[in-house]
């Protein structure tokens, strides 16, 4: 059965260090010629994807804030939302509290109006403050959860640090909520330092959500059978839909456990996903 729907990861897959490469796009414009459907699959909000969309086309719908999230690619309205339980935020919330870190509460912005909540009078981290910079992200501050009038459009809670104590944080979230929540924590690379540097983060979503339960929800609903999808990715957030899609494919670089439950491996960011497109097209 051929393929009908390829869903791409953007950082660490799409994106390298100078953004979609013409590899990349013109492989996309190709599958997309052919009848193939593009759903960007990503860590990021949409509006934390808008230079991507805006290189590849916004045609369609994409993925965004790992799985919690299904936008219209275009406009960047909500067709589909996982929002996390009152009681597994405030348990969170108060386990980054007592370790002293700013928390950041992602909103289904289309029904919020803004992009976060912070919670916090913390410093904010500087990798935090250049990213809402960079990507004109809109927040609201509150000094304690208390202060939130609204918490039913949040998807997403997560911090931000330097050092790896964060996974010894999560594993402490983890234990008071087990399967209530699902948690990731990993490092990453600020480009906006030079040389780069690594930063930690962690992010806690609602029971079961993935890019994958959104993916699969989403290609159901489009009589879209399972052999019928392609994954493309490199990070931890993607190990579900890699594993899960008729075609799995894991960067160059990727996490092991990523390329474990691959069909096959491409190259890197800037060749690999459209050297993965065209063995799918042939």
């Amino acid at each position: 059965m051929s393929t009908r729907l390829i869903a791409i990861d953007l950082d660490g897959t799409l994106l390298g260090p100078d953004g979609v490469s013409d590899h990349d796009r013109t492989a996309i414009m190709d599958a997309r010629a052919a009848g193939i459907e593009i759903v960007i699959a990503t860590g990021r909000s949409w509006l934390e994807s808008g230079e991507a969309l805006d290189r590849i086309g916004r045609d369609g719908v994409m993925i965004g804030a790992g799985g919690s999230l299904l936008h219209d690619a275009l406009t960047g309205e909500t067709l589909d939302r996982a929002v996390i339980a009152e009681e597994v935020i405030g348990i969170v919330v108060g386990t980054l509290r007592r370790h002293d870190h700013v928390v950041h509460l992602l909103q289904d912005a289309s029904a919020a109006g803004f992009d976060y909540w912070m919670i916090g009078w913390n410093r904010l981290h500087e990798a935090t403050r250049w990213w809402f910079e960079r990507h004109g992200v809109t927040a609201r501050w509150a000094g304690d959860l208390e202060q939130v009038a609204d918490l039913e459009h949040t998807v997403r809670v997560g911090t931000t640090a330097d050092g790896d104590h964060l996974a010894r944080v999560a594993a402490e979230i983890a234990g008071e909520l087990g399967d209530r929540v699902v948690l990731q924590a990993w490092p990453a690379v600020v480009a906006a330092d030079s040389p780069p540097r690594t930063i930690h983060l962690l992010e806690a979503f609602d029971r079961g959500v993935d890019k994958w339960t959104m993916l699969r929800r989403y290609a159901e609903g489009r009589g879209l059978k399972v052999s019928e999808i392609a994954a493309i990715g490199d990070g931890l957030n993607d190990i579900g839909m890699v594993g899960g899609a008729g075609i799995g494919v894991a960067m160059t670089g990727a996490d092991d456990r990523v390329r474990k439950v691959s069909d096959r491996v491409t190259g890197p960011p800037g060749l690999g996903v459209g050297d993965a497109i065209r063995g799918i097209l042939e």
